[in-house]
């Protein structure tokens, strides 16, 4: 989940080499105010923290090592800064996990709990997966200027498709639910593939089409699975690592995001990432056909 692009009151510090070092804790106090438990590494032997929030700075920590190996990312964006993962935010108890420039705020319970009784785990706070979501919200928002106006389907899809594509998982967010006696989840946040790998219900749905996605009152969750199934369609023709390669650049496209990124923007920076292969060119078109993406280039 996606904070407005204009909170930027933080202050981001550099990232050093290794993951541990390119996520810097935090936890929340009173109003505003934060109090810094240093590099990931310095807040995992802090007293203070539960073992929940300890799970959480790790997951942070495997999704930036997964995102420097696969995307070849250098810091949220690509110069070293480091992301900011905050502890015991009040909002993300309710809210769950969500992004600002520079922040990744996480609760001190799982905000699925009230939602899915009995079913959600109440000692998960942040998953791998949820970890790359979010995390691609911040490199988002640190390439764009403030007062940008995103349309937060893109930005969500966007996040998905980078979460599905880097843990090769096409279900977001299982493992802030039991397993049942078979060992399979007993839910998830969004499930863009195969249904069959949860036996409970999702906590939200995906649409497919860009006709759907542009309708008046779609969520934008629901409606960032245009993207992802965008991608998913591009990676059954191009496989996984070419279809992320292509993702990654379109992220990197500065023209894609100049006033916030459009449909039209993200169909053309797609096309532009094919280059002038044939076959990748011949992909990205096939797929974009598929969820009806190309309509937004007419």
């Amino acid at each position: 989940m996606a904070a407005p692009v204009t909170s930027r009151s933080v202050r981001l510090a550099p990232a050093s080499a290794g993951p541990s070092t390119a996520v810097l804790v935090e936890l929340a106090g009173p109003g505003s105010a934060r109090t810094s438990l240093g590099s990931a590494e310095e807040a995992l032997r802090d007293a203070r923290l539960t073992e929940p929030e300890r799970a959480a700075i790790r997951a942070l920590v495997r999704a930036v090592a997964l995102l420097r190996a696969r995307a070849g990312l250098a810091g949220i964006d690509d110069a070293g800064t480091a992301v900011h993962l905050v502890l015991r935010d009040h909002d993300a108890d309710t809210r769950g996990p969500w992004a600002s420039a520079g922040r990744i705020s996480v609760g001190a319970k799982n905000a699925l709990a009230s939602r899915a009784p009995g079913r959600s785990r109440a000692d998960v706070l942040l998953t791998v997966d949820t970890a790359l979501h979010e995390l691609t919200h911040v490199v988002q928002f640190a390439r764009m200027g403030d007062g940008a106006h995103p349309v937060g389907a893109i930005l969500e899809g966007i996040a998905d498709s980078v979460a599905i594509l880097a843990d090769g998982d096409d279900t977001l967010g299982e493992g802030y639910y039991r397993v049942d006696a078979q060992g399979r989840p007993m839910g998830a946040v969004r499930e863009v593939g195969d249904h069959s790998r949860v036996s409970g219900p999702t906590l939200g749905n995906v649409l497919h089409r860009y006709a759907d996605a542009i309708a008046p009152h779609a969520e934008e969750h629901a409606a960032g699975g245009v993207v992802s199934s965008t991608m998913v369609a591009i990676r059954a023709r191009l496989g996984r690592d070419r279809a992320e390669a292509l993702l990654w650049a379109v992220i990197r496209d500065a023209a894609a995001w100049r006033d916030g990124g459009s449909w039209r923007e993200l169909a053309r920076a797609l096309q532009r990432a094919a280059g002038t292969d044939a076959v990748t060119q011949a992909a990205v078109g096939a797929a974009l056909a598929q969820t009806g993406l190309d309509a937004a280039l007419r």
